[in-house]
């Protein structure tokens, strides 16, 4: 396999939940040309990972007319090997033109795939494992210990050593997996009264979220607009505790593996997104907004987090 194009959009949590499978198959094939097909957003944090040769755009509210001079071009790349990791109602017509305008094998869990998973009912299966037994029809095994050092940067010297991280935002169309802010507030309070620094990671949309956390305590470090994954990892490798929700940003904040407290809806989405490692310490109600922050408190100080 000369030439191998790895297919790859989705939230940052789906990208996250690709990486081991990505540097899986970089490690299968040291020696090919790998590209990836990826979204804007995720080049710079990507390219910092040294998997790919090249990565190339392919954002997906492009216009039809751009979409279809990106396959275009794809197309004449000749792939030997297609790895679509996006599996998407999206990505079944790219197989169908890669299959049937060349000789590329396509790899994915979509109709026109030579080499097609069959993805079990969702809960039933988490999304890394999906991709791992996915990519074992190509006889690629996972990484277990997978290094995301390539992540890691220097921080201010303002990030103390005794800190938590507060992670208290989600996307606009994730509302429902939101813990209330007010919730989060009470919480960053307790670890404070613990004499822990707070550090609050977002976006300008979490704005809302964050700010009750800012008003409220007297020792909060401010990284909203300052936060893209690598330092939201090397925040996470420095923090004793890290608070979230079922979120992209919380998902880079595991790769620390540090203890991290989700706060979740107990559902099959929570299910499959989030593993049963030793550092993954869960909080679930059928509705998030059903747990107090008593809750979690009495967690932390049953299993002795802080």
């Amino acid at each position: 396999m000369k030439k191998i194009l790895v297919i790859k959009h989705g939230s940052l949590g789906d990208i996250v939940f690709s990486l081991p499978s990505m540097m899986s198959i970089r490690e299968k094939y040291p020696n090919s040309i790998i590209d990836l097909l990826t979204e804007n957003f995720f080049c710079s944090f990507l390219s910092k990972s040294n998997i790919f040769d090249k990565i190339l755009i392919d954002n997906r509210k492009n216009s039809y007319f751009k979409t279809l001079m990106i396959l275009f071009n794809l197309i004449k790349n000749k792939y030997d090997l297609i790895i679509d990791l996006q599996n998407s109602k999206r990505t079944s017509i790219y197989n169908f033109l890669f299959r049937f305008t060349g000789n590329s094998l396509v790899c994915s869990s979509r109709p026109f795939a030579q080499l097609r998973y069959n993805i079990p009912t969702q809960g039933k299966e988490k999304v890394i494992s999906g991709l791992a037994n996915q990519l074992s029809l190509l006889q690629i095994n996972i990484i277990k210990s997978p290094n995301y050092n390539w992540l890691k940067i220097n921080l201010d010297k303002e990030i103390p050593d005794k800190l938590v991280l507060f992670i208290p935002g989600v996307s606009n169309k994730n509302t429902h997996k939101q813990w209330p802010p007010k919730n989060f507030v009470k919480l960053a309070k307790y670890c404070e009264s613990k004499n822990y620094t707070i550090c609050v990671v977002g976006t300008e949309q979490d704005i809302p979220s964050i700010k009750p956390i800012i008003k409220d305590c007297k020792n909060v470090i401010n990284k909203i607009n300052k936060s893209p994954p690598e330092v939201i990892y090397s925040i996470a490798l420095k923090s004793k505790l890290i608070f979230s929700n079922d979120t992209g940003p919380g998902h880079v904040a595991s790769l620390s593996k540090k203890n991290i407290i989700w706060i979740l809806n107990d559902n099959l989405v929570s299910k499959a997104n989030i593993g049963n490692d030793m550092f993954n310490h869960k909080v679930s109600s059928n509705s998030v907004k059903q747990i107090t922050a008593e809750n979690v408190i009495n967690y932390i100080k049953e299993n002795k987090l802080l």
